[in-house]
């Protein structure tokens, strides 16, 4: 099928428990069923977790130095002796001392493309130094892969190299003469190909550009390799496809991997931010052979990467509108705003008082408003990326009419926000909108977006987390992983130092406390999944999701933060992960 054709063609689990107080100089919190007595019974199973310091992230900010746990859900909190005489015959788990926390919740993720991350070429720009290294790892990969199957390389940032480029379809063709190849760009919005990827897609020096993509040609007339937006979204899918629907076990195996990986640094839930079709038909896999066990709110793209929703679709609504099932979560759809590649994010810069307008947005203000509003309409929560100030003000008019037509019975979510400013804060904070914020991409790119805001704009900030926190707006925290580091303690600790690998600082005014980083990867990212009725914090009748931790975070430096090591991981009460 042609490019044009492909174009053409896609044009709770409730809480049961309620809190309680009694007790003397500790509280002890049980949790009731609707009918008074306790929730489960002395014979389901038990977990008494003792000798610790539980921070459940509740609004009193609590401390607790025992917690029981009855098939798979918070009873109680309390004394280790008060608990003990609630649980007698639990089993006991004593954590030596170790701070326990509820399991963090990545709200911005990329799970089902990143699982694939090992069987991709490693094409990291750092530490590969020259484009020579990287046509030479992409060369080795290929020449042990099956011939004829489509091969993608990861992590690729032509400015961080010595020669400071991208490489060229030719270059590309001599490192992968026998494979459709294509190098993501470390941006996720432009990428690389060879002339077998572009024989497979039919694209040649006659393809137009689609809605919200380029397809770069060189000197004479014929595509130079370089792909942006749609098209590159297009191509990262098809790369992906090819891979999964070649050997779903592999697959599936591979997705349970990254899980463990994920829960080894605390994460128990996270959303996925642009699933496609079969993103979606991975995970029904996954979830039924009991291969995922963290929680995975799907966040439903179009049928590739940056692709246009079409709600008219019987497919992507029935994707959407799916219950949930195992651990998987439904309910949102992605709307991608603005582009990264090749001028940046879509912004305002102002000179001697006349604005300029930068960066490429995928739609137009009306369009925008429609398809967001057709969401809203269907009850379907809509997560919007809008990385520059343009787009964030397009996205937020767009917000306005769905809570004048719709209400406030729906999460309204805005993705990024790398440039932004006061005042659209102010009407984030008024309209009721979470951001889900990436401050760890401050460490490897915060230059990157210091080059989009420009010289001499005072009124826009660099992840601006403080400026939003201090204005109203509920913020959490987010990885936005493969683009970067999945590790909460390593994003929780650059959102507090700002710190870049050059050693420098970005916006360092914009830096968080401790207290509102653990809460922008807890309470505050369930909410902005939807999911505060089962899980976020550590509240009695809420799912047993927590870790052990090694040091306590709200007592510790940056620098200590940055080091935090997840001894253990539970997720429904059951291990799940275990440092040693």
């Amino acid at each position: 099928m042609s490019l044009l054709a492909l174009f053409r063609q896609c044009a709770i689990e409730s809480s049961v428990g309620q809190s309680g107080f009694v007790g003397g100089l500790a509280e002890i919190v049980i949790a009731d069923s609707p009918d008074g007595s306790y929730l489960g019974s002395m014979s389901d199973s038990e977990l008494l977790v003792t000798g610790a310091r539980i921070r459940p992230i509740d609004v009193e900010n609590s401390v607790h130095s025992a917690m029981l746990v009855r098939s798979g859900r918070v009873v109680a909190l309390g004394t280790e002796d008060e608990m003990a005489a609630l649980g007698p015959h639990a089993e006991v788990v004593d954590v030596g001392g170790r701070t326990v926390l509820p399991g963090f919740i990545d709200a911005h993720n990329h799970m089902s493309f990143a699982a694939f991350a090992p069987a991709s070429v490693n094409c990291m720009t750092p530490p590969l130094g020259t484009l020579d290294e990287v046509l030479q790892v992409i060369s080795t990969h290929c020449e042990g892969a099956m011939r004829g199957q489509w091969i993608t390389g990861f992590g690729f940032d032509g400015s961080k190299i010595r020669e400071r480029r991208n490489p060229t379809r030719k270059e590309l063709d001599a490192a992968a003469p026998h494979h459709p190849f294509f190098l993501v760009d470390v941006s996720g919005h432009a990428g690389y190909a060879n002339s077998l990827a572009f024989e497979e897609m039919r694209i040649s020096e006659c393809t137009p550009n689609p809605w919200g993509g380029s397809i770069e040609m060189d000197g004479q007339g014929q595509p130079s390799g370089t792909v942006t937006g749609t098209v590159a979204g297009l191509l990262n899918s098809v790369s992906w496809e090819d891979f999964a629907q070649r050997d779903w076990d592999r697959a599936t195996r591979l997705l349970e991997q990254k899980a463990k990986d994920y829960l080894a640094v605390g994460l128990t839930g996270i959303s996925d931010a642009g699933v496609t079709p079969t993103g979606a038909e991975l995970y029904r896999r996954a979830d039924r052979e009991g291969r995922l066990p963290l929680t995975v709110q799907q966040i439903h793209a179009g049928d590739f990467l940056f692709d246009r929703p079409d709600l008219r679709h019987t497919e992507l609504l029935d994707r959407i509108n799916a219950g949930a099932a195992g651990s998987l979560r439904n309910g949102a759809v992605k709307i991608w705003v603005d582009r990264a590649y090749p001028d940046g994010a879509a912004i305002h810069h102002v000179h001697d008082g006349c604005v300029k307008h930068v960066g490429t947005n995928f739609y137009s203000e009306r369009d925008l408003r429609t398809v967001i509003s057709q969401a809203a309409e269907l009850g379907i929560n809509p997560v919007v990326h809008a990385m520059g100030d343009c787009a964030i003000d397009m996205v937020l008019d767009a917000y306005a009419e769905v809570r004048r037509s719709v209400g406030s019975n729906i999460v309204l979510r805005l993705e990024h926000a790398f440039v932004a400013g006061a005042e659209q804060a102010d009407r984030m904070s008024e309209l009721g909108v979470d951001l889900v914020a990436n401050p760890g991409l401050a460490h490897n790119v915060g230059d990157q977006f210091v080059g989009w805001r420009g010289n001499d704009q005072p009124h826009l900030k660099v992840l601006p987390v403080r400026t939003m926190i201090d204005r109203g707006v509920r913020v959490s925290f987010a990885s936005d992983h493969p683009a970067g580091d999945f590790s909460p303690a390593r994003i929780m600790a650059t959102a507090i130092d700002r710190g870049h690998l050059s050693g420098a600082q970005i916006d360092p005014e914009e830096a968080v406390t401790v207290e509102e980083a653990v809460r922008a990867y807890t309470c505050n990212a369930a909410l902005a999944s939807d999911r505060a009725d089962e899980e976020g914090t550590l509240e009695v009748g809420k799912r047993a999701n927590f870790i052990v931790v090694d040091r306590d975070p709200f007592t510790c430096s940056a620098d200590m933060l940055r080091d935090l090591v997840v001894d253990r991981t539970y997720v429904d009460g059951q291990l799940v992960h275990h440092s040693s």
